[in-house]
């Protein structure tokens, strides 16, 4: 009779130590993100010349800060993500040099599911839609106005991701993951439609509060 009750009482301290664990994981969060993302752009363009070599295929910082929601197995967060923007200088067939410049911000609503939200590590699996102003110019030498020209405009994005999260406390998390997003097109004035994607890796910190 003696160990039932110890067990039946080991059991139930047990268990409403995990429910206080639980939902000590449970609530709004704050996340910060910081990594690189290389940009790539599809069928690149440069001043009408349609030079295969005009991609902005360069690793550049990324920093980003979330708030969101997290229960049990499903996090939910709004982001916004800063990345620096890219120069490069081009030379076309002609000689002459072309100054670029290419930039992205994107704002996201993100979903998440951890797959072992409860364990010291678990990998996690996410997508988010929202949208992305893309800005982008190309400049030919002073004294040269043919072939600049220069793109501002908000597209629709989409990513997919995922990656490994630590359980420092129950309520201090430290991420490391992996995104790739479509940013949609920037469309030139030759009619021109070049796509955006880019592949970013990073790392982060989430609290719950």
């Amino acid at each position: 009779m003696n160990k039932l009750l110890l067990t039946t009482t080991a059991l139930v301290l047990g268990l409403a130590f995990t429910a206080d664990a639980l939902a000590d994981c449970n609530g709004f969060y704050l996340g910060l993100r910081g990594g690189v993302v290389k940009h790539k752009l599809d069928n690149p363009k440069s001043g009408g010349t349609g030079n295969s070599n005009d991609d902005f295929d360069k690793n550049r910082f990324m920093m980003s800060g979330a708030l969101g929601y997290r229960y049990n197995y499903v996090r939910t967060e709004l982001e916004y993500v800063w990345r620096n923007k890219v120069n490069q200088n081009l030379t076309d067939e002609d000689g002459d040099t072309i100054r670029q410049e290419f930039k992205t911000q994107s704002y996201m609503l993100n979903a998440y599911i951890d797959l072992a939200p409860y364990y010291w590590i678990t990998p996690y699996i996410g997508g988010g839609i929202g949208y992305t102003k893309l800005k982008y110019s190309s400049k030919y030498p002073e004294g040269m106005t043919s072939g600049n020209e220069s793109f501002n405009k908000k597209r629709f994005t989409w990513s997919l991701g995922g990656g490994l999260s630590v359980k420092v406390t129950n309520r201090f998390n430290v991420d490391a993951g992996y995104r790739y997003y479509d940013m949609g097109d920037i469309k030139h004035e030759s009619g021109k439609k070049t796509g955006v994607k880019a592949h970013e890796v990073y790392g982060g910190v989430r609290y719950v509060f």
